[in-house]
């Protein structure tokens, strides 16, 4: 579990080594990713008092949308001419550590949580295209547009799966996150 934190914390400084070296047992990246899911399920109260089902679904999205992000952005590199041997899932992981710093932000005023919050997400994106930059040799402009690419197919893939888990009954969407039911009397015809 040491090799994986230390690569994540070189990672942050911008140092990146050989694809090689970020290959770990399987259980360490996934147990990062229920590490952030928990964090994400504890900071998201709006969601339910389904403490079980909140966190169930938190950790099982974050695994999905990882393993989803690693084998998009390995299309994506292979678009640019890029064949990699190993897998991008070690590496994804430990670039994501920043977001293990998220519920710190909690302990913070609403305007300045919102603002850290906002730099961790920002960061975590410039230490993921830099560590995808360097062990592909891809310009970072490149990795840039297929991690924002990913982004949009991530938001929908969210909005998908919290109907899903909102249906199961494993979270509660709040109200104001459900689509209107019908036509507003402002936009119906017989209002004019």
């Amino acid at each position: 579990m040491l090799p994986l934190l230390h690569d994540a914390i070189d990672l942050v400084r911008l140092r990146v080594r050989p694809l090689e070296a970020y290959q770990y047992p399987g259980w360490q990246p996934i147990l990062v990713l229920a590490l952030l899911g928990v964090a994400a399920s504890a900071d998201a109260p709006e969601l339910g008092n389904n403490l079980l089902g909140r966190t169930a679904f938190l950790m099982l999205f974050t695994l999905v949308e990882m393993a989803g992000l690693v084998v998009f952005l390995r299309l994506w590199l292979r678009l640019a001419g890029v064949e990699l041997r190993q897998s991008l899932f070690g590496l994804a992981v430990a670039a994501s550590g920043l977001q293990l710093l998220e519920p710190l932000t909690s302990w913070l005023p609403d305007n300045l949580a919102a603002a850290a919050g906002l730099l961790l997400g920002l960061g975590s994106i410039a230490v993921l295209v830099n560590a995808l930059s360097g062990v592909s040799g891809v310009p970072r402009l490149r990795v840039f547009a297929g991690v924002m690419l990913y982004a949009l197919l991530a938001v929908l893939m969210l909005s998908m799966s919290l109907s899903v888990a909102d249906g199961l009954g494993w979270i509660t969407l709040p109200p104001d996150w459900l689509p209107a039911q019908g036509a507003s009397s402002a936009g119906s015809a017989s209002a004019i």
